[in-house]
């Protein structure tokens, strides 16, 4: 049978492992020896919101029966059974591993008890001591389906690691009280380390092997050891509050707390401590038990840290769908006023007004800027690839040096030096920006807004290098940018660390963890490296190697791409002939639209969405030369449109252009017999070459 379950919506799986994680902690607070297993069998059943939950450990050595020795049913403690293996969905766990049966195990498995039980899912956990010796299971059994898989199975690894260390801590003492004459073996052997103290003063009386080997002392330097040593001496890890928990024990009984180590070396680590009132020899004596949970703690740590990210992601992801919702609107809004820019510039040149001339280049750059935002925007939320090109990164550096300055207090001082005839890189230039931006903020705060700050461009040869942030070997020569600052430097642990998404060295709320990952995302996907150079007091320096990139140039001229005055001039003395049919929903586009395909030459129908832009060609299929569709319109989209368009007419060019839509793939666009997808804010000397080729049949499809 094939096993199907139903996943916990994200908002309650949230709120269950909250609930196992508070129960687990309830678990170990139960530091008594009576009704552990009580504690955790109940708890298991509130934390996965079953019926039934039960411990059980291997009855007799050599045999398959097992017996419970926690029950709990609805939140009643019941009586234990015991019951053999054969036959139970309990076979295929002990010894072996998790198990999930969401539903159906009365057809399954047709044993008694498990009709007894009247279950209907099922999962368990094997339990295993420090050894990987099997002692017996964990299972919970509900009487309706079980729902998701992965969180039964991390909630049940939480309380089963519970249940088998108390479990082996038990099976030692019950083999300590079974004959007192394996003390010596048992103690000599056991794989915690053991202390005998003195109940009244706290000296160490003996040890066994495995705590002179956990703190680097020999057995015969222990008796001289104070207990102060042995603890790290943060508070409340010190001499005194270790005497209090001895005096507690004596008083109280056992006591079971986390304790910070100090070795020999002077290395700190985590242990959970385990204290005992025993007789020895008829003496009273203090045991205690330390069992390393560094790994554990760290766990802890790191599972706190990984929600914070989590919720960081989460946040994040809000922000890029409120980017995708405005991308669209803005972008609209751009290809108006950009458009209408550049068709004044047309009409300014007839008139010798410099003024006005250079009053449209700068609304036609901060256009430019807008644009280049919302990119930015969209690529860091939804992590958009850039489009490559050839670029000399001397220039470009240059121009986003002028706006760093605007961004950057004036106690900060920028110096630059860019070595001149440095080989082309193939990069987005808006990247290019990301990149500056994010290593001179960091350079910035590093320094608390006031000290040199360095830009430098030159050509690096690496042999024998390691990347700071993929710690793979580079070999090569590459074009290098490099960026360093006069701040402290950076500390060790936050260099092993620095390129982790979300990791960061500031306080909350004042930076998001995600510069340097971005950095370290960009540079990669360009086949690029990073290298760190450090120094502490003496400021860090972050070095860029791009690899180099030779364009082919044709015909002697210049590089690829290469435009010229006198083509454009052409360009714009030539008037185009057909009739377009254009659909867009916003009005200030299609205005344009018609003025600017107007001012070509072109006769332009508009229509306001996909549903109109079909009802106008069937009308006159062959009048039309061309189709232009916005994508995101009312009633029906561009691409369905266009599909709708060639089923009356097969090859008519359609041409679509968006705003913004994460949906559209090539291989749609391709399927729905679209030439080209363009982007909004049109680049109008592109969108006219376009345009052009297909009215003229010269493009290629």
């Amino acid at each position: 049978m094939k096993a199907f379950h139903t996943p916990i919506p994200e908002s309650e799986a949230s709120d269950i492992v909250r609930n196992a994680f508070e129960c687990a902690a309830e678990a170990v607070a139960s530091i008594g020896e009576e009704g552990i297993f009580e504690v955790l069998v109940s708890g298991a059943v509130r934390a996965l919101g079953v019926d039934l939950a039960f411990i059980a450990i291997i009855a007799e050595e050599g045999t398959d029966k097992v017996q419970s020795i926690a029950v709990c049913d609805r939140g009643s403690i019941e009586p234990n059974f015991e019951y053999a293996l054969e036959g139970t969905p309990c076979e295929g766990v002990v010894g072996q591993r998790f198990r999930f049966y969401p539903e159906g195990i009365q057809t399954l498995f047709p044993d008694p008890h498990v009709k007894e039980i009247d279950g209907i899912g099922y999962a368990a956990i094997p339990l295993s001591d420090s050894r990987g010796r099997s002692m017996g299971l964990m299972a919970v059994i509900d009487r309706k389906p079980l729902r998701d898989r992965a969180l039964t199975e991390s909630v049940l690894k939480i309380f089963s690691v519970r249940a088998a260390v108390e479990l082996e801590r038990r099976n030692v003492d019950e083999a300590r009280r079974r004959s007192e004459e394996s003390y010596r073996s048992v103690f000599e052997a056991a794989e915690d380390a053991l202390f005998i103290h003195d109940p009244d003063s706290g000296a160490i009386l003996d040890v066994n092997p495995k705590a002179c080997k956990v703190y680097g002392y020999t057995r015969e330097e222990m008796p001289d050891v104070d207990i102060g040593m042995l603890s790290s001496g943060k508070p409340p890890y010190t001499r005194e509050n270790a005497l209090s928990l001895i005096e507690r024990t004596k008083r109280e009984g056992p006591v079971r707390v986390d304790w910070q180590g100090r070795n020999r070396d002077g290395t700190l680590h985590w242990d959970e401590l385990y204290l005992k009132r025993v007789k020895i020899g008829g003496a009273d004596r203090i045991l205690a038990v330390t069992r390393d949970i560094t790994d554990r703690k760290h766990a802890a740590e790191e599972r706190v840290k990984l929600e914070a990210q989590l919720r960081q992601a989460q946040k994040m992801e809000a922000i890029g769908q409120l980017t995708g919702g405005i991308a669209h609107d803005f972008n609209n809004i751009l290809t108006g006023a950009m458009g209408y820019l550049v068709l004044a510039q047309e009409q300014a040149e007839g008139y010798d007004n410099i003024k006005l001339a250079k009053y449209l280049d700068r609304a036609e750059r901060s256009g430019q800027r807008a644009k280049a935002l919302i990119q930015e925007m969209l690529t860091f939320s939804r992590g958009q690839r850039g489009e490559s090109r050839s670029l000399q990164l001397g220039p470009q550096l240059s121009n986003s040096v002028q706006l760093l300055q605007s961004s950057l207090p004036s106690s900060v001082e920028i110096r630059t030096d860019f070595t001149p005839g440095i080989p082309c890189v193939l990069l987005d230039p808006l990247h290019v920006e990301q990149v500056l931006m994010n290593l001179c903020i960091n350079a910035r705060d590093a320094m608390n807004g006031k000290g040199r700050l360095s830009i430098s461009l030159d050509t690096a040869d690496c042999e024998d290098c390691v990347c700071s942030s993929c710690h793979q070997p580079v070999h090569g020569s590459f074009v290098e940018l490099a960026v360093t600052d006069t701040g402290p430097g950076i500390a060790d642990d936050v260099l092993e660390r620095m390129f982790e998404p979300f990791f960061s060295t500031k306080d909350v709320g004042k930076g998001s963890g995600m510069g340097l990952a971005m950095v370290h995302g960009i540079v990669h996907e360009y086949g690029g490296h990073i290298k760190v150079e450090t120094s502490p007091g003496k400021g860090s320096g972050i070095h860029i190697w791009f690899p180099a990139w030779f364009p082919e140039v044709k015909g002697g001229d210049g590089a690829v791409g290469e435009s010229t005055t006198e083509s454009t001039d052409l360009q714009k003395q030539i008037l185009l002939h057909g009739r377009v049919l254009l659909a867009d929903d916003e009005a200030s586009v299609r205005e344009f639209m018609e003025d600017l395909l107007g001012n070509w030459g072109l006769d332009v129908t508009l229509v306001e969405n996909g549903v109109e832009a079909c009802s106008e060609f069937a009308a006159d299929a062959d009048g039309f030369d061309m189709v232009i569709l916005d994508q995101t319109m009312p009633r029906m989209t561009g691409i369905e449109a266009a599909e709708q368009l060639h089923k009356i007419r097969p090859h008519v060019p359609v041409i679509l252009y968006t705003g913004y839509s994460e949906q559209l793939t090539e291989g749609r666009v391709t399927a729905a017999g679209i030439c080209d997808l363009v982007r909004k804010p049109l680049d109008i000397p592109r969108f006219r070459t376009l345009v052009e080729s297909y009215l003229s049949g010269t493009a290629t499809r």
